[in-house]
This record gives C-alpha cells, structure tokens and sequence, in this order.
C-alpha cells in the first residue's frame, strides 16, 4: 500500500474513532424532551429520558399550547409555564427516578432516570404514542456518518488515481 492510500486509511479510521467517542458524550451528558401533541393529545417525548449524574435535561415545547413540567412527588421539577418554542432546562444532582406531569394537562406524563456518575445510559424509547415519531437527533448522527465514509471513499479513489 502507498504512503498517500496507508494516509487515507488512517484519516478515515480516525474520523470514524472519534465519531464512536463523541457520540456516548454527548449523550451521557444531557437529554432532550419534547412536549408534543398527536392525535389531539399532549404528551413527552421520550416519556423516560436518562442522563447521568451532573446531566441536564432541556424540555421544549413543540405545541401552540402552554405546559409544566412539575414533580409528581417532592419540588424537584417545578417549571414556569413554557410557552410554544420556549424551553426549560433542569440539571439533576442526585441519582433517583423523578416522575412528573404537567399541570395544565396531568395526562401529560413522563420522568427522568438519574444514573450514577460514569454509568452508560440505556436506548430511550422516542415514540410514546402510537403512530407518531418525534426523532430523537440520531438521524443526525448517521449522515454525518455517512458524509464522512462518502468523503473517505473520495479521498482513497483520488489517492488510487494518483498512485
């Protein structure tokens, strides 16, 4: 293999590597829930969202209506009232399971799993309600996958034309 083809090979194995870190990072240190309406419903999504120790979680609402975002037991949760596009963050301290609602609309539920420091996150299930898909960004994350293995493939057929 030629000194440019053995570069470009490296490059790419590079690019993907430290997409593989970036990912669990990026992950393990915050979550994001959208607030929701299918089918003339309200709702969070994920219903259960996990982060870590030291983790942040921003609500966004993507109604025309207002919300909360209030515990169910104890004044961990407590937010203002969000209106449409506007958000609302908590940083989680503590380890634990913290349930909460909304309050203009209690049948709009969801909580968040506190992990312990270090520990990996589960999948989030992003779907709460039937027929509906509210993504949860790793669309993102496999096109710039793919943008870069387009790219490598680019380098290594010009580096092949060069040899």
């Amino acid at each position: 293999m030629s000194g440019r083809r053995s570069l470009g090979v490296k490059a790419v194995v590079v690019f993907v590597g430290l997409l593989m870190v970036a990912s669990p990072v990026a992950a393990a240190s915050g979550a994001a829930v959208k607030i929701g309406e299918a089918n003339e419903r309200y709702f969070f999504a994920p219903t259960t969202a996990f982060v870590n120790v030291g983790g942040t979680v921003t609500w966004t609402n993507g109604t025309d209506a207002l919300h909360t975002v209030t515990s169910d037991t104890g004044s961990e949760l407590n937010s203002p009232t969000i209106a449409a596009a506007k958000t609302f963050t908590h940083t989680f301290a503590t380890t634990g399971t913290f349930a909460y609602h909304c309050t203009i609309h209690p049948y709009a539920v969801g909580k968040v799993v506190v992990l312990a420091a270090g520990a990996t996150l589960p999948a989030t299930d992003t779907s709460p309600v039937a027929g509906t898909s509210t993504g949860d960004g790793s669309i993102g994350l496999v096109i710039v996958v793919l943008a870069g293995l387009a790219g490598a493939g680019l380098v290594l057929r010009r580096l092949r034309q060069n040899a």
